[in-house]
């Protein structure tokens, strides 16, 4: 008898291949169980509707990667910990890579997903905030490994930044920061989903985080 978790997996599976190819919006439960050979009412003893199929319990949480966060975030500069903690998820992502692919392209290719999705980043960045804050200060180019805000006499956004206190310019250089790891993130998922090559996302990660440059003191 198959577990709930491999019965739960199996009909992931099922729906995927049908978002993939189709399109999400174009696929219903109805499609999903029928191709699975399931009734409606089995479906959502596993899924609440169409959207847990693709997110499910697999996106880390963002506890979860606060926690990894704070694995490195005492050991390297701000900006190598944030590279070691999404490393950490690319890696998790390998392992199941048949699914994050279809899964990441369903997002790519669907609005509503794609919000969704977005909803996980400000969670993210909401968790990893303080924690890189509280790393790299507020003054002087780049604090802890944090980026170079002294281009010009007026900050590097061309807005007047001297009145600014210390905590508010080390929380708007952590946001910053996060958020252009989250893009870097981005970046490979997006590439690593349409690519055949074998190239894992974990790789891809060192390589788009390898493009930024974060000025240490």
């Amino acid at each position: 008898m198959k577990t709930r978790r491999a019965v739960t997996e199996a009909l992931a599976d099922t729906a995927l291949d049908l978002f993939d190819s189709r399109g999400f919006d174009q696929v219903t439960v109805a499609d999903v169980v029928a191709a699975a050979g399931i009734s409606q009412r089995s479906f959502f003893r596993y899924f609440s509707n169409k959207e847990d199929v693709v997110f499910g319990d697999h996106i880390p949480s963002a506890e979860e990667v606060r926690d990894e966060l704070l694995r490195h975030i005492d050991d390297v500069p701000a900006w190598d910990a944030l590279r070691a903690t999404f490393r950490t998820a690319a890696l998790q992502m390998d392992a199941d890579e048949g699914r994050w692919k279809r899964a990441t392209r369903v997002i790519c290719h669907t609005p509503g997903l794609r919000a969704r999705y977005l909803e996980k980043h400000l969670a993210w960045t909401d968790a990893l905030t303080p924690e890189i804050a509280s790393r790299i200060g507020g003054g002087g180019p780049g604090g802890s490994g944090g980026p170079d805000t002294s281009s010009g006499p007026e900050g590097s956004n061309g807005s007047d930044t001297s009145g600014s206190s210390g905590s508010s310019d080390a929380e708007l250089r952590a946001h910053t920061m996060i958020n252009t790891a989250l893009g870097c993130f981005d970046v490979a998922l997006v590439r690593w989903a349409d690519d055949d090559t074998g190239l894992s996302l974990a790789a891809l990660v060192d390589d788009v985080f390898g493009f930024v440059r974060f000025p240490r003191p």
